[in-house]
């Protein structure tokens, strides 16, 4: 017996579809044909009083039914959908708008309309949606009635099923039949895919496996480089996000900021969020996901205010506003005015603020209507060269990141090279500027590694070298190189003590047990075949840096963490933070392992990591 029909085609180059016709005695109650127009093929499934058709613009539908698909993370969702882990897709159904009275859904009658293909993938899930209708022999005659049953019986199901993002749309559509609890009726479900998308998608999961550029891997692809920029973004977004460690941190990210919405974010959830930014450099997240997090959570919907822009906004609005002046204006941007975009980048970066490239972004898109009317040349060039100048900007703060938060990190000649053209460029607007960047930021940054630090420092001097004709490009790579040995000689040895040491390095505090701990050490890397390339950079000074290392935090463990916790005094912990030498990243690590020897309560470690500031402190007068 029959239980489903399912049809595959095309139509024209860019569109793929899949139609799956499930019910009962559905080899005589389906109806489809394919028409032949001078624009293009057309294919037409029909019955009940509804159909859908498939022509080479897009869709047409009236009728019943309806459109969900996968959401993207890198669009935007709705707050009470992004906060629920359970729903996974988005659903549209013909005829439903939002009651304002009772703040739910109503039906209208509505249901017929047109859907261009760019709409569908631009508005729903990039690759693929699906669009369906129900035959159900007129037991409702009324299509309200049909589309508010649909949405109590089946609506729970198509948000909810992880069968749509995977594509197994036979049992897919088994299961909205099931859930309708309709045995006389009929389900036709078309899947739409996107090609084009479809492919980049998958070019996009190669290269994050391998960690490799996608842009290097479609570089001989004309098809998939005409992809859309913004599709583009949102489908390396949602690649990132799918990754499962990756997933982990924006999913706790989105916790926190769920427990903080309709309200501020306090100071200790600010720690946490900004804990798990700065985790995420290691994994190579970009930042522009946890914008778009809080923008969605915090700011949805958006209040207007009476409260003045940030001066980096007013600033900005200012001069992107001389783009979309009269013809006759003069558009080239100054030095002056690219420098002050670039801070005002930096500063709105900082303060996770996301009106500036909303701004940018809103500004290009006028640029763009402005230029399907007129031909204007200079102003197309002048914010071309802008966008140039924030890809830079965006290039050099991700090698740069990676130097100073992630471990044994290697510059190639190519990545210096490039790094040296985009200084040229920034010094070449204002002297030091390229320091003022991107070095002094990262520098104060409470979380940037010891040898993240020496790596730059080295970086820096290489740079001034090769301006000055000092050094070569080799050289540069060369000594990043050398510090990322002893970085790895320096772990290594580190890790080979604490597996030796128990009780938290007690046998330390003499100079006798430090002494036979030197030389314990020193013979267990004789005999170890991991550390013999490291030989030469095992020296006496590195020995004395982990046994340093060691008593600090011993002292630290022993000693300075027991007042602090009795105390509850975070400054003690602070001073000590910033005088000792040791990575944040370590101490928060021996503090979360020695609450978890002991079985303290996790919010008392919260409360000294991350202490709310008193108000007399944060400069409240006395009272």
């Amino acid at each position: 017996m029959i239980r489903a029909i399912v049809h595959q085609g095309f139509i024209g180059q860019a569109i793929e579809y899949f139609a799956v016709v499930v019910g009962p005695d559905v080899d005589r109650r389906f109806f489809f044909e394919q028409i032949s127009n001078p624009r293009g093929d057309v294919v037409r499934y029909f019955g009940g009083g509804s159909e859908l058709v498939l022509n080479p613009e897009g869709v047409r539908f009236q009728g019943n039914g309806g459109i969900f698909g996968e959401y993207m993370f890198g669009g935007h969702l709705p707050v009470d959908d992004l906060l629920n882990d359970e729903v996974v897709n988005r659903l549209v159904l013909f005829g439903a708008t939002s009651d304002e009275k009772s703040g739910g859904l109503k039906f209208t009658y509505n249901t017929t309309g047109f859907e261009t293909y760019d709409n569908l993938f631009l508005q729903g899930n990039a690759i693929a949606n699906y669009i369906f209708f129900i035959d159900d022999r007129k037991k409702y005659d009324d299509v309200t009635d049909r589309q508010s049953k649909t949405l109590r019986s089946a609506g729970k199901l198509m948000k909810r099923s992880r069968r749509v993002g995977i594509g197994q749309f036979i049992g897919l559509a088994h299961e909205i039949l099931d859930s309708l609890g309709e045995p006389e009726s009929t389900l036709v479900m078309l899947r739409v895919v996107n090609l084009a998308n479809q492919k980049f998608a998958e070019k996009c999961r190669e290269a994050h496996t391998a960690k490799l550029d996608v842009d290097e891997l479609i570089a001989d692809d004309v098809e998939l480089g005409r992809v859309e920029a913004y599709q583009r973004e949102r489908i390396q977004i949602d690649v990132i996000y799918h990754d499962p460690a990756n997933q982990e941190l924006i999913d706790e990210y989105k916790r926190i900021l769920a427990s903080c919405a309709g309200s501020t974010i306090n100071p200790s959830a600010r720690a946490r969020l900004m804990r798990i930014r700065t985790l995420s450099l290691r994994n190579e997240v970009p930042l522009s996901i946890f914008d778009t997090l809080e923008e969605i959570v915090l700011q949805e919907p958006r209040v207007a205010t009476n409260e003045a822009e940030p001066d980096y906004i007013e600033s900005t609005r200012e001069i992107l506003g001389g783009f979309l002046l009269g013809k006759n204006i003069r558009r080239k941007l100054s030095s002056l005015d690219m420098v002050q975009l670039m801070e005002n980048k930096q500063k709105a970066a900082a303060n996770r603020d996301q009106t500036f490239e909303e701004l940018l972004l809103e500004t290009g898109r006028q640029i763009d209507e402005i230029g399907r009317e007129e031909e204007d040349i200079e102003r197309l060039e002048s914010f071309g060269e802008l966008v140039t100048l924030f890809d830079r900007i965006d290039h050099t703060t991700t090698l740069i990141n990676k130097l100073a938060f992630m471990d044994d990190v290697e510059l190639s000649q190519e990545q210096v090279r490039s790094l040296l053209g985009n200084m040229q460029v920034f010094e070449s607007l204002r002297r030091g500027l390229f320091q003022q960047l991107f070095i002094e930021p990262i520098v104060s940054n409470e979380y940037v590694l010891s040898y993240g630090k020496k790596k730059l420092y080295a970086f820096t001097l290489g740079m001034i070298s090769l301006e000055n004709n000092e050094a070569s490009i080799a050289d540069v790579t060369a000594s990043i190189s050398a510090i990322n040995r002893g970085e790895r000689a320096y772990f290594a040895v580190y890790n080979l003590a604490r597996r030796r040491m128990s009780n938290f390095y007690l046998e330390l505090n003499t100079p006798e047990g430090r002494e036979t701990f030197r030389r314990e050490i020193k013979g267990e890397i004789g005999v170890d075949d991991e550390l013999q390339e490291l030989q030469d950079v095992i020296t006496e000074s590195l020995l004395e840096e982990v046994i340093t290392k060691i008593r600090l935090e011993a002292f630290y463990i022993n000693q300075l963490l027991p007042r602090i916790i009795d105390e509850q005094d975070a400054r003690l912990r602070n001073d000590f933070l910033s005088n000792s030498g040791l990575d944040r990243f370590q101490i928060e690590e021996l503090e979360t392992e020695y609450f978890e020897m002991r079985a303290f309560p996790p919010q008392l470690l919260q409360a000294i990591q991350h202490p709310l500031v008193p108000e007399r402190e944060a400069g409240a007068p006395a009272k």
